[in-house]
């Protein structure tokens, strides 16, 4: 149960502070011109290193269009762990 309660957490932070950690490591990469508002252009993000090594950052690229529904997702995940938690009277799980 902790452990679901850590992952919840850590996914509601990395949801929130990726778009704040990702604007310096955001590169887009396209073949035809778009706009910031086009959402099939590619996106590309810089994940960063295992704690303890400058090693090992990778970058995963998407559509804007796909990295929304993967953060919307993400939240929707959070939020059915804690509203299942509030049901049975245990917060977080």
């Amino acid at each position: 149960m902790r452990l679901s309660v850590a992952f919840a957490a850590s996914l509601l932070l990395l949801s929130s502070a990726g778009p704040l950690l990702a604007q310096n490591a955001t590169a887009t990469a396209t073949s035809a011109p778009a706009t910031a508002e086009d959402p099939n252009r590619i996106v590309c993000h810089m994940s960063a290193a295992p704690t303890g090594t400058r090693l090992g950052k990778s970058r995963e690229c998407h559509t804007q269009r796909q990295w929304d529904e993967m953060r919307q997702q993400e939240q929707q995940s959070v939020n059915d762990m804690q509203s299942s938690g509030l049901r049975n009277g245990v917060p977080g799980g």
